[in-house]
C-alpha cells in the first residue's frame, strides 16, 4: 500500500509541475544528475551503476556488435558520436574500431564521471570530446562532421515524441553526407510503464524505466527518419537485453543522403 501511495504522489506532483517539454527535460536532467552522483566511478570501473544498470552485462551483449555496429569498418577510420553516453562505457568498448568516439549527455555529472572512467581506457589520440545537451539536441557537437552516430538504452527512456524527434534531427545535422545512424530501442507491446510512440507525455513521473516509449511498428521510426531526411532504413527485431522489460529490442539504421 505504501508503495502505491508513493507512486500516486509522484504522478500527482508530475502533473502539477511538468506542463511543458522544458519541464520534462528539466526533470530528466535532475534525475540523471542524481543517479550519476550516486555512482562511484574510477578508471574503467563503475560501482553503484544507477545510470546504466548491469553495465558489465551490456558490454558482453553480442547483439550490439552484430547489429548496432553491423556496417562499421574495422580499420579505425570513422569518427563516431554517441548520444546519451552516460559514464562512457560505450566509448571505451568501441574505441578500438573508431578513430575517435565523442559523447553527448544531458547530465554534467555523467560527463564528469566519463572523464574519470575513461582515464587509461583509450589511447590519448582517441580522447573523446564530451558535449552537454539541454536534452533536445547534441549541444555544440560539430555539424556535418561525423561518419557514424549511435545510441543505446537512451531514446527508449524518452516518452515525449517531440524531444526524440528533435534529437534525431540534431543527430542528422551532426552526420556528414553519407554518414550512418544506428540506434537501439525497446520494441513491442504490452510493455509496462510505457506510452505510445507519438505521445508527448510531459507529465511523466520519472525517467530511466519510470516511463518509457512503446514502439509498436518499425514504420513509426521509419516515418520520422524519412521526414528528417534519412534514407536506406533497415531494422532488426531482437531479444531484449540485460535489465530491460520491453518484449523485444529493435536495432535500426539509416543514412544521411550524400546528394
Amino acid at each position: 500500500m505504501l508503495g502505491l501511495l508513493r507512486t500516486y504522489a509522484r504522478s500527482w506532483r508530475a502533473k502539477l509541475s511538468q506542463r511543458s517539454i522544458e519541464d520534462y527535460v528539466r526533470m530528466q536532467k535532475k534525475t540523471y544528475d542524481l543517479y550519476a552522483s550516486a555512482d562511484h566511478v574510477t578508471s574503467q570501473n563503475i560501482e553503484g551503476d544507477y545510470v546504466v544498470g548491469a553495465w558489465k552485462k551490456h558490454d558482453e551483449w553480442t547483439d550490439y556488435k552484430d547489429y548496432l555496429m553491423k556496417y562499421v569498418p574495422p580499420d579505425e577510420t570513422w569518427v563516431a558520436l554517441e548520444y546519451g553516453c552516460g559514464p562512457g562505457r560505450n566509448i571505451r568498448r568501441w574505441s578500438s574500431i573508431f578513430k575517435r568516439v565523442d559523447g553527448v549527455d544531458i547530465s554534467n555529472q555523467n560527463l564528469k564521471n566519463a572523464r574519470v572512467f575513461l582515464q587509461h581506457a583509450v589511447p590519448e589520440r582517441k580522447t573523446p570530446n564530451l558535449y552537454l545537451t539541454d536534452g533536445m539536441d547534441c549541444g555544440v557537437a560539430p555539424r556535418d562532421y561525423y561518419d557514424f552516430a549511435f545510441s543505446t538504452i537512451c531514446l527508449q527512456h524518452i516518452c515525449v515524441h517531440a524531444v526524440r524527434y528533435s534529437i534525431l534531427k540534431s543527430l542528422f545535422g551532426c552526420l556528414k553526407p553519407g554518414g550512418r545512424l544506428s540506434i537501439q530501442m525497446g520494441f513491442g507491446v504490452p510493455s509496462p510503464s510505457t506510452v505510445p510512440y507519438y505521445a508527448d507525455f510531459v507529465a511523466a513521473p520519472g525517467t530511466n524505466r519510470a516511463s518509457d516509449v512503446a514502439i509498436r511498428s518499425p514504420d513509426e521510426i521509419r516515418d520520422d527518419l524519412k521526414k528528417i531526411g534519412f534514407t536506406n532504413f533497415e531494422y532488426w527485431i531482437r531479444p531484449v537485453g540485460p535489465g530491460d522489460v520491453h518484449p523485444n529490442w529493435i536495432y535500426f539504421m539509416a543514412t544521411k543522403s550524400s546528394l
